[in-house]
């Protein structure tokens, strides 16, 4: 599924970044827009399908994934550990999440 392969690519270029490749950076909020507009769609989809609770939960996570990264700004490495751990958390989540919203989107059809 996109999601999962743009998922990915964010994370790696999220990793990346950590290790001080910050040229990398627009690339990955390139890319972590298209996960967030991708699951927002799916979330949407999944709300018109009567998947009610994981169309708000998308909704959510896809609005608060580049708010939590873009605390991050401006780039201080190894300075927002906190900020940090909770964008990873919550990219592993949207990835999941998307899975979900994908299955109800087809179980309703």
């Amino acid at each position: 599924m996109l999601v999962r392969v743009l998922g990915l690519a964010s994370i790696v270029l999220g990793g990346l970044l950590w290790a001080e490749h910050a040229q990398l950076l627009s690339a990955h909020i390139g890319v972590g827009f298209l996960v967030s507009i991708a699951v927002f769609v799916l979330a949407v989809v999944a709300m018109i399908k009567k998947a009610i609770l994981p169309g708000i939960l998308g909704v959510v996570f896809a609005c608060l994934l580049p708010v939590i990264g873009f605390l991050q700004l401006p780039v201080t490495f190894h300075t927002l550990r906190m900020i940090q751990v909770l964008h990873i958390m919550l990219a592993l989540c949207i990835i999941g999440l998307a899975e979900r919203l994908y299955s109800a989107i087809r179980s309703a059809s």
